[in-house]
């Protein structure tokens, strides 16, 4: 099915506009902000959505159940042993679940022919999950995923079920979960032509209890 041209490039302005208030705003992650820029820079390809990776605190049965679950607690660098130690003193409905989730990247293209330059890019920097999502006259959606993932429960109810004298051990293997997809964001720049992101201070923050 042939990419209506016409659409994919008013659609690629309108994403460009809303990167471009993102970046205005504060909200877009900064250590991902020249990944998306290069993919906009591309007359072929233009990103939808993106995160860098992130470690969440969700409350609910499960913690791939997006819809009875609430996001309680979320941040895109590495947590300590006392932000988890506070959310651990709050009320939970169902049970608290400490998740990693690794970068995830949708990148729309004008062909088939670029979606797998695209492709065959992000795997090569290591993002071994990554795959065509959808073809339409919109364009051709990859998705680009590193399969970097953790899930750790917390808490049931009211009763804490990890020992909190180990608090900093769990902390510490989510930085390190989190900071591996981190570096293969640093492959995908490399891939893509781009300077490398400084994360010393990611890599300070696991060494320490």
């Amino acid at each position: 099915m042939p990419v209506d041209m016409e659409y994919w490039r008013k659609w690629k302005e309108e994403m460009l506009s809303r990167l471009k208030r993102d970046i205005d705003v504060g909200y877009l992650d900064e250590d991902i902000k020249d990944i998306l820029l290069k993919f906009f820079q591309n007359e072929h390809t233009f990103t939808i959505s993106s995160c860098s990776g992130r470690i969440t605190l969700i409350d609910g049965p499960q913690p791939w159940d997006r819809k009875n679950s609430t996001i309680v607690f979320k941040k895109h660098e590495p947590i300590t042993p006392k932000e988890v130690k506070e959310m651990l003193t709050q009320r939970v409905l169902h049970k608290l679940w400490l998740v990693v989730t690794g970068p995830i990247i949708h990148v729309c293209t004008d062909s088939i022919k670029e979606a797998l330059k695209v492709l065959k890019l992000a795997r090569e920097a290591g993002m071994k999950h990554s795959g065509i999502l959808s073809m339409s006259k919109r364009g051709i959606i990859v998705e680009l995923r590193t399969g970097v993932r953790l899930a750790i429960l917390l808490k049931i109810k009211d009763e804490i079920v990890i020992d909190e004298n180990k608090l900093h051990l769990i902390v510490r293997a989510a930085n390190e979960a989190l900071l591996e997809g981190k570096e293969r964001l640093n492959r995908l720049r490399a891939k893509l032509g781009l300077r490398p992101h400084n994360y010393n201070t990611y890599h300070n923050s696991i060494t320490v209890k």
